[in-house]
């Protein structure tokens, strides 16, 4: 069994899944809450931030059945895929008006420094999932 998660490790995961399916219905919701610095355009990145939450989700499921290091770091490379992805959309559709520009340049800076910053941790882990492979062979 040591392949299975524990009992509180599983409490997390089952945690994580509840908060990012909130997290999915408040993305879906936001356009009708007339949030007034959220643009019509945010529909476009949408499907992104809705499918990076899902990949989410996924992944805390199968945690719940399979939980070993080596695993984590390759999910977490996958992860990071998706997560990049819908910071990406975010950034080049960015769906937001601001009234003053430094609140919008501010926000785009911090956008490309986690578009930068994804990578590195995507490395990060992947190298992690590589010596922990070969550890094991």
């Amino acid at each position: 069994m040591e392949n299975q998660a524990s009992a509180g490790k599983k409490f997390g995961y089952i945690v994580s899944m509840i908060i990012n399916a909130v997290l999915i219905y408040v993305f879906n919701n936001l356009l009708s809450w007339n949030i007034p610095y959220l643009l019509p355009t945010f529909t476009g990145c949408l499907w992104a931030i809705q499918l990076s939450l899902s990949v989410t989700i996924f992944i805390n499921f199968i945690y719940i059945f399979y939980d070993t290091g080596w695993f984590h770091n390759l999910m977490q490379v996958v992860e990071n895929i998706f997560s990049w992805i819908s910071i990406y959309f975010i950034y080049t559709i960015f769906p937001f008006e601001f009234p003053a520009d430094i609140w919008t340049q501010g926000i785009k800076i911090a956008l490309i420094v986690i578009l930068v910053l994804i990578p590195i941790g995507t490395l990060v882990e992947l190298v992690q999932f590589l010596r922990k492979v070969s550890q094991r062979s």
